[in-house]
């Protein structure tokens, strides 16, 4: 019978539970449900004042918002607000308006402002309770309004939301339709004040927050550290400050914001006798045995298990250097840590000959391909020659043998090495003048690169095989072949990667031919295109998955493309930034 692992922390954990927790159960339940019993009370006490206290913010704010409601609806100033009216107009309904506005900025304390906007008559006014804000709020009531204004509709959907500017807690609604809106601000400070003047000695205070516990008030006896915002789902909660207090909170539905209650809360022990004190003092003793054990425990068995379960995961992310550290106490723990640093120094060893015979295999194979594109186009090369030679002219064959001089100096570059697309250019043009030589019709190429770009790498011989597919495939009877050579810089998230589009007016790929290439399957030998196919497979060996190439068929001709990274060289990056 197979049985489920387990760890030795976890075991000695749980032998040690059962010899303690049920000695210690009985005592705690006791004092733990007297205190339970004592605490809800006094929660269910905060509630309920919350309740009421929530009921007439909520009225209130319903009838200021009705009242508004009613302006937008049957005023006539107010109408003139969605509509386009003249100067005069403007100015008289705005007048009028504002009289309401302060109308009801007086008979509400609690508003600290109104804002009338009509975006029509390009009006935007503030109203505000006299001399109560500083520039810097009114600045920040300015920013909502235009971040309201960018999706009013939406805005005006969500009813009451709570903000907080520069340092105050305000509730922001806007009303109204069309272009013409009302923003009202409701000062949570005022109402927060309101109630602390009024209430006794003794007696607890309200508090706002947002949905996840964001402060919204301020208040000298409660600072925002004691907003625990992830109990807010609790009955109720301690603070840990000086001065402790029975925090209860509940959420408005139509505000959006949490009232919270503190009660100044006298302690556990305030209602408990002492043969209470006494069980419940024992009862703290032995608990505080446990940590005690286990911290001896920890120290000797639990942490050299810990040091090498960490390294081991280390080592199984990739780190293989890391090592265990031996010098523990228990002898046991020290010979499985000195045996497992041995094992691990063995296996980087063996592991270092493995990459290094997987790099010779690579760099055989990148030879073996590189070789495969180099003969035909020499035995051409011998054969343009000869025929010079029988025609005496040995002044052009002097300058087709230093351009093939040039072509083999090129060609015979290490394949691991990395080209500026300046000296591969350079080659492509050498190239092409080559086979000049040899044909009879004309030939057109046109390049098209950022001077910037020129000094970028890549892989020696990337562009010239596609010029040398298009020369013995790509030529039509009585028709200029024309070559074109794109090269751009695309600008990516991670890093940029260079583009190379390659495209000819000739024959394009027969259907099977295209097929295999832009597969990008491992290397296989093909009789024809060899050169593109070795490109596609050098391209994988060099950059992997970053690195793709596409060929397509045009409707005269045939394109290709290359994407592989690269980097701009930094000072040609800052001149181009310039």
């Amino acid at each position: 019978m197979k049985f489920k692992s387990i760890s030795l922390k976890k075991h000695l954990i749980f032998t040690m539970g059962i010899f303690v927790i049920p000695m210690i159960f009985c005592l705690l339940f006791y004092n733990y449900y007297s205190i339970k019993t004592l605490n809800n009370e006094v929660a269910q006490s905060g509630k309920n004042t919350i309740i009421l206290y929530q009921s007439q913010v909520e009225y209130d704010l319903q009838k200021v918002s009705q009242t508004i409601a009613d302006y937008w609806a049957n005023n006539y100033d107010h109408a003139n607000m969605i509509h386009k009216v003249d100067k005069l107009t403007k100015h008289l309904s705005g007048y009028e308006i504002g009289l309401k506005y302060r109308t009801l900025l007086s008979n509400n304390q609690n508003l600290g402002s109104i804002c009338l906007v009509s975006e029509k008559n390009e009006l935007q006014r503030f109203f505000y309770q006299e001399s109560r804000y500083s520039i810097e709020t009114k600045e920040g009531m300015s920013r909502i309004v235009e971040e309201y204004l960018l999706n009013p509709k939406e805005k005006s959907a969500k009813g009451w939301q709570p903000f907080r500017v520069n340092g105050e807690g305000f509730l922001v609604r806007l009303l109204g339709y069309n272009g013409g809106y009302t923003f009202l601000f409701v000062d949570l400070s005022v109402t927060i004040q309101n109630q602390i003047k009024n209430r006794s000695e003794g007696e607890g205070f309200l508090y706002y927050t947002t949905i996840r516990g964001e402060a919204l008030s301020r208040q000298e006896e409660v600072g925002e550290s004691e907003l625990v915002t992830n109990k807010l789902d609790h009955e109720y909660y301690l603070t840990e400050n000086e001065t402790k207090y029975l925090v209860v909170n509940q959420y408005s539905d139509l505000l959006h914001v949490r009232f919270f209650y503190f009660i100044p809360y006298k302690g556990y022990f305030f209602h408990m006798d002492r043969m209470q004190s006494l069980f419940l003092f024992l009862s703290f003793f032995m608990v505080l045995l446990i940590p005690v054990c286990y911290v001896l425990i920890s120290k000797s068995y639990f942490k050299p298990m810990e040091a090498l379960i960490k390294t081991m995961q280390k080592i199984r992310d990739g780190n293989i250097d890391e090592k265990v550290n031996s010098n523990y106490i228990i002898k046991e723990f020290q010979e499985v840590n000195v045996t497992f640093n041995q094992m691990m120094t063995e296996i980087k060893n063996l592991k270092i000959e493995s990459w290094e015979r997987r790099l010779q295999k690579n760099r055989a194979e990148l030879q073996y391909l590189q070789l495969q594109i180099k003969p035909h186009f020499f035995l051409n090369c011998l054969k343009n020659l000869y025929g010079m030679a029988e025609l005496k002219r040995y002044e052009k064959m002097q300058g087709m043998i230093i351009q093939i001089s040039s072509y083999l100096r090129y060609f015979f570059n290490d394949n691991m090495s990395l080209v500026a697309i300046g000296d591969e250019i350079n080659h492509v043009k050498n190239y092409i003048s080559l086979q000049k030589y040899s044909l009879e019709q004309d030939v057109e190429c046109e390049f098209e690169i950022e001077e910037q770009l020129k000094e970028c790498i890549i892989p020696v011989l990337l562009i010239q095989p596609f010029v040398e597919n298009s020369f013995k495939y790509g030529r039509k009877t009585n028709q200029t072949l024309r070559i074109t050579i794109r090269i751009i810089e695309l600008a990516m998230e991670e890093e940029n990667m260079l583009d190379i589009i390659i495209t000819d007016n000739g024959n394009g790929f027969k259907q099977e031919v295209l097929e295999q290439l832009n597969e990008q399957t491992p290397y296989q030998y093909t009789e024809n295109n060899v050169g593109i196919a070795n490109i596609c497979q050098r391209l994988f060996l060099i950059y992997g998955e970053k690195a793709m190439l596409q060929c397509n068929n045009l409707e005269e001709g045939a394109q290709c493309e290359m994407i592989l990274p690269v980097k701009v060289p930094k000072e040609q990056r800052e001149e181009k930034e310039e």
